[in-house]
């Protein structure tokens, strides 16, 4: 029986970790991508972009935030520990306000959007357009936030404390 600490273990966990994170990291840059380019004053094109975010959101960010969150877990109860290193706890602490962040501000914004009817709205739709710069604004910062996250990965800074 293989133990947690095990080679093969640590690799196939590495592997689950970093795929989560590459859908992750897609997920929010195309979410970026998509947000900055909502089709102004086209009820069809609003439609299709609102459901693409949700779409985007829930099967790309939810679980790839999910599956790092678990993996990272596991992690915890290897040799790698859950605050051994700095960088770890850094990590911790980024996850932890992303996830938040984006349960609970972008969230509610990208289905807010996806349950409006778009026969109804304007081009100048206050909430609508106040959801997609919430998701602008907080989307960029998660993105930037899970970059650094993936540098400090590779990069390991900060010693043992």
């Amino acid at each position: 029986m293989k133990t947690i600490d095990s080679p093969v273990v640590l690799k196939t966990l590495k592997i689950i970790h970093i795929v989560c994170a590459i859908g992750w990291l897609g997920g929010a840059l195309s979410m970026l991508l998509l947000a900055t380019d909502m089709p102004q004053g086209d009820p069809d094109g609003l439609h299709a972009y609102s459901a693409a975010l949700k779409r985007i959101d829930d099967l790309l960010i939810i679980y790839g935030a999910n599956g790092c969150l678990v993996t990272g877990i596991v992690y915890g109860f290897t040799r790698w520990g859950f605050f051994r290193h700095r960088w770890i706890t850094v990590k911790w602490i980024l996850t932890a306000l992303m996830i938040l962040s984006g349960t609970f501000v972008m969230g509610p914004c990208v289905n807010g959007n996806a349950a409006f009817d778009m026969n109804f709205i304007s081009a100048f739709d206050g909430q609508f357009w106040q959801n997609i710069k919430t998701i602008l604004f907080w989307g960029t910062l998660q993105t930037v936030s899970l970059l650094f996250v993936i540098v400090i990965s590779v990069v390991k800074p900060w010693k043992r404390h």
